[in-house]
């Protein structure tokens, strides 16, 4: 009886801690959406390929590949935020280590979103040409 009582208290910790996590994720996510203007962008954008995925009915591994893009943009702003909140933790002083951090955290999500581009566009260029060219 006893036995089966810990392993009650076992399950009801792991549910605790599964829902904490996400909480603690989606207040992440909040964050972003509210401070930084890069985050709403980027789901505009995301909004916006969904739009044009579903209108050229794009195939599955282009779906793969399209989100694939969007979600490293996601995973590397919110890094990157991390990393700027930390900084800005530990110092409001100028530093130029901090600057190198939050610099280098930038360029990430700089590179990642032209990658991001390029990709949406190698997907998106021939299904929009081939809709000029059956209208004339």
């Amino acid at each position: 009886m006893k036995m089966k009582k810990q392993e009650e208290k076992k399950n009801v910790s792991l549910i605790r801690n599964i829902f904490n996590k996400c909480k603690y994720s989606y207040q992440g996510l909040a964050y972003c959406f509210k401070n930084e203007s890069s985050f709403l962008v980027e789901a505009l954008s995301a909004c916006f390929i969904i739009i044009l995925g579903i209108i050229f009915d794009i195939e599955f591994l282009e779906w793969v590949i399209s989100f694939g893009s969007l979600a490293l943009i996601t995973i590397i702003e919110l890094i990157n935020t991390a990393i700027e909140a930390t900084v800005d933790m530990v110092t409001q002083e100028y530093n130029e280590y901090a600057k190198i951090a939050k610099d280098c955290g930038s360029a990430a999500t700089g590179i990642m979103t032209v990658l991001a581009i390029i990709v949406n566009l190698i997907i998106f260029v021939p299904y929009v040409l081939k809709l000029i060219l059956s209208i004339f």
